[in-house]
């Protein structure tokens, strides 16, 4: 049996299953999802998404996966650690892990609609529907491609602000501080999820 921490591995991933919440469980600052869900709760699943992704990357990516395996197993269990001992430390490599796919998706995101305004057919192309001819099937197509993008980038932001308020949630607990002592202003007022 693999022990991290004095703990079975096994005991990190069932540690997922529990959604319970024993410290300001209904401060709105650590919601989300409209005030559904508790922050922690909402990592816990986006760390399930995690796992999830590993097939499919595996599958579809070969032999590309290699390189970027190990590093995201890593990051899996350091957040598992995390969540399970409730340490604020450790989930800075997944806040990291989710900037930079945000960042990355952003700027390619911006690249990708430059395309689209000046070379609709080699946009089209590159989702491999440049073959549509009539103007209106492809203003639809460029539309839907275009919203698609911006839904996945929404998520990906989201999912920044869930592991962010994560972080900030378990910092806050560690210290013993009820409320947040000043209100967020700028970006950290942006970055609480919804």
């Amino acid at each position: 049996m693999i022990l991290f921490d004095k703990v079975a591995l096994p005991e990190y991933v069932s540690n997922l299953w529990q959604w319970d919440v024993e410290w300001e469980e209904e401060n709105p600052d650590y919601r989300c999802l409209l005030g559904r869900a508790h922050v922690v709760n909402a990592a816990k699943v986006l760390l399930w998404f995690e796992f999830l992704a590993i097939p499919l990357y595996v599958f579809f990516l070969f032999p590309w996966w290699i390189f970027f395996i190990g590093p995201h197993l890593v990051i899996i269990v350091l957040t598992l650690y995390a969540l399970k001992k409730e340490k604020h430390r450790w989930i800075w490599p997944i806040n990291l892990y989710a900037a930079f796919q945000f960042a990355l998706w952003a700027i390619i995101t911006v690249l990708k609609l430059v395309v689209a305004i000046f070379n609709t057919d080699a946009f089209l192309s590159f989702y491999g529907q440049g073959h549509h001819e009539d103007f209106f099937t492809r203003a639809m197509i460029v539309g839907i491609v275009k919203l698609i993008i911006l839904l996945i980038g929404g998520i990906l932001f989201w999912r920044l602000t869930v592991f962010h308020t994560t972080r900030k949630y378990f910092e806050a607990k560690s210290e013993g501080a009820i409320l947040p002592t000043e209100d967020d202003t700028g970006v950290e007022k942006f970055l609480r999820p919804i």
